[in-house]
């Protein structure tokens, strides 16, 4: 056992005073007053050797809790030796090494395994050692245990054979993330142990100026660790990087950015675009230009001769001395073609007709094209290959009410506008239920849409505060399903919050979207609303799986393979840049890491066979902000570095440190103060019932 705060102690003194208190002698309970002795002043009992210790309980309980009281005060702790606090040279230690993208430049990742060579030179027999490497993510390489496991002269070896594996990646840096967990991971050395020895994280780094070390200024940094930077330098002096900026369009071009580092020495750079067709529709192989970028500057870099890419788009930079990040792709996403087909009369022509305004709403987009067809032209293409969106806005026959639900099975989405009772139990019907009981509406004045589920995909477009107001579409006319909706229906609007305006009907892969009242002028004004056009192409878009903005990720980046998969189910493959194939599972969970540069391709299966879809994975721009930072910028966050901290201690400070530490994690004096709160009472209660009692030991004596 030891003492925090020893000086305490010496409150024990304190328990002579119960002591004392018992010793004297008490007046006698009875007394007979006489005249004569009235005018003599009282003379105090006197503590004699005779005098007797009237109650021992009492008298243990207070000299216990005055003994507590002291203990308390002086923060005892446990430990097993005092050479455990004081020695200094038994350490446990983290090496972390950093593997990020930026490390690849010349005679950085030597320098760093030379660095750690030096680090397991210096490790004495008793110390703890786990070996990490850092980008994004702290991953270990040795840890703690194993090397705890492994017998001496053993454990160097494996760290070095481990290292040897190792090569630095093309992820980003953040050791706003990675530096607070290893300061976890070297203070946790199991419930079973305290901390007995020195602890440090030694960090291995170019500590570039875009390794995110926002998150280190909230980090609460324990006394007992001191942080370690070992800085590498590159050889070269400066950096210049392209980034794609910009979407590839037919007035522009493509648009990158060339970025220079503050300390470059370089100012006239080569951009050149590979893999593209030009205006005229040749392969010219590649398009160049120079461009001038003084140091800590940025431009913008137009290749406006790239005017359409049916490949990816090979960005390369020239004229730097690091190539790590002189590379970035572009790909632009095939642009699907969606069939809309519609089902109803009126000319594309007549404003009166709901033709022409659903014909005129479907907006082209970078990855999708609408091929608007309707049946009353008579060059609607065959249901039975046909996939795509169909809106019906009248009774169909036996045949084609057939060949719809076919079509909805196999993962049409269907729009049925309810005009009439008929049109809206065909819409079921379409889906495979049982036609419901509906009946035409008593509107007194309009009704409005109330209740839109706004997290459905299709009213995504809306979830906004400014844009979610749908009491500005007056519906006059609509039809109430009086019978109980099938367990395949989901209601996504209701009129005056009570009855069904928009329902969703499942069936097979597809489904059928119910519009209880109609579109035209005598039943509402929906087309002529704000939330037409936009709600078209939400449907649209969900259907296909196509945005309007074509995807890009960053290396490192997790990409959800339903956002391009959509609906469909199955595996999908997934090829890297390198070649190295692996297939997943299609569900929301599924993610495909892109870990190093390039285009990744993926393949699938949905309802219109064998699909391909490509995403190009660039470098993160900030792991081109290679000018180094300063220890001084790191030390402002509050990061202690030894040259603060351990400089200035002496060894009684560091003792006191680590029994700070020590105590402060067991906390002893909370349960002594418990204890002596509980004797204090016990004390007041045996007090109490000896005064009522009379103190009967005093009377027989």
């Amino acid at each position: 056992m030891s003492f925090l705060t020893p000086l305490y102690l010496a409150g024990l003194a304190a328990v002579t005073l119960p002591i004392l208190f018992h010793m004297i002698r008490r007046t006698p309970k009875g007394k007979v007053p006489f005249s004569t002795l009235m005018f003599l002043e009282a003379s105090p009992p006197r503590v004699t050797s005779r005098s007797k210790i009237e109650h021992w309980l009492l008298l243990l309980l207070r000299a216990a809790a005055l003994i507590l009281l002291a203990l308390a005060f002086s923060r005892p702790f446990l430990r097993q030796s005092e050479d455990q606090l004081v020695d200094t040279h038994s350490r446990r230690r983290a090496i972390l090494v950093d593997v990020s993208a930026s490390m690849r430049r010349e005679g950085l990742w030597t320098q760093a395994c030379e660095k750690v060579e030096a680090a397991l030179m210096d490790v004495e027999l008793d110390d703890s050692v786990g070996l990490f490497v850092f980008d994004q993510e702290l991953l270990p390489l040795l840890s703690f245990e194993e090397w705890e496991g492994l017998r001496s002269g053993l454990q160097t070896t494996v760290a070095r054979e481990r290292l040897k594996a190792v090569v630095p990646g093309w992820m980003g840096t953040n050791l706003g993330t990675v530096l607070p967990e290893a300061v976890s991971m070297v203070l946790d050395e199991g419930p079973d142990k305290t901390i007995t020895r020195a602890t440090e994280v030694l960090v291995i780094t170019d500590l570039q100026r875009g390794s995110r070390i926002e998150g280190l200024q909230t980090f609460e940094w324990p006394e007992s660790v001191t942080v370690d930077v070992q800085l590498v330098r590159a050889a070269g002096t400066g950096n210049a990087s392209v980034q794609v900026v910009g979407s590839l369009d037919g007035k522009s071009g493509l648009r990158v950015r060339v970025d220079n580092v503050a300390d470059s020495i370089h100012e006239r750079f080569k951009v050149e675009a590979a893999g593209a067709e030009s205006e005229s529709g040749s392969s010219p192989g590649a398009v160049r230009q120079d461009v001038h970028v003084p140091p800590e500057q940025n431009r913008v870099v137009q290749f406006k001769e790239v005017s359409d890419a049916t490949k990816p788009i090979l960005i390369s930079l020239s004229g730097d001395d690091d190539s790590f990040d002189n590379q970035a792709w572009y790909v632009r996403p095939d642009t699907a073609r969606i069939p809309v087909l519609y089902r109803g009369s009126g000319s594309s022509s007549d404003p009166n007709e709901l033709r022409y305004y659903l014909e005129r709403a479907f907006l082209p987009t970078p990855a999708r094209e609408i091929d608007f067809f309707a049946d009353i032209d008579g060059n609607a293409p065959n249901e039975t290959w046909m996939t795509g969106l169909s809106v019906v806005a009248k009774l169909l026959d036996a045949d084609q009410l057939r060949l719809s639900s076919q079509a909805v099975e196999d993962g049409w989405t269907l729009i049925a506008i309810g005009t009439s009772i008929e049109t809206c139990r065909q819409a079921f019907e379409i889906a495979g239920s049982v036609a419901s009981e509906v009946s035409e509406a008593n509107v007194e004045g309009y009704a409005m849409l109330s209740d839109v589920d706004l997290e459905h995909p299709v009213f995504q477009p809306f979830n906004d505060v400014r844009l979610a107001d749908f009491t500005k579409l007056p519906i006059w006319k609509h039809r109430i399903i009086e019978s109980k909706l099938p367990d395949n229906a989901r209601v996504l609007a209701s009129l005056d919050g009570k009855r069904p305006a928009i329902v969703e009907l499942t069936h097979g892969h597809g489904r059928v979207l119910l519009f209880t009242f109609g579109w035209h002028g005598e039943d509402s004004q929906f087309v002529l609303s704000s939330k037409f056009v936009p709600l078209m192409n939400s449907l649209v878009d969900d259907f296909a799986g196509t945005s309007t903005e074509p995807p890009r990720a960053t290396i490192g980046d997790r990409f959800p393979v339903q956002a391009l998969a959509g609906s469909a189910t199955g595996e999908m493959t997934v090829t890297a840049p390198s070649g190295f194939r692996h297939a997943l599972t299609i569900s929301p969970s599924a993610f495909a890491v892109l870990s190093e540069p390039g285009v990744y391709q993926f393949e699938w299966t949905d309802r219109d066979g064998q699909r391909t879809a490509s995403i190009a994975a660039n470098l993160d721009p900030l792991e081109s902000r290679t000018d180094a930072l300063g220890l001084d910028e790191i030390r402002a966050l509050g990061v202690p570095l030894p040259d603060v901290t351990q400089a200035r201690l002496t060894s009684e400070d560091k003792r006191q440190l680590l029994a700070r530490e020590l105590e402060s994690r067991q906390r002893f004096w909370q349960w002594v103060i418990l204890a002596g709160i509980l004797l204090l009472l016990l004390e007041t209660w045996l007090a109490g019932r000896l005064a009522m009692s009379g103190t009967p030991e005093s009377e027989s004596a």
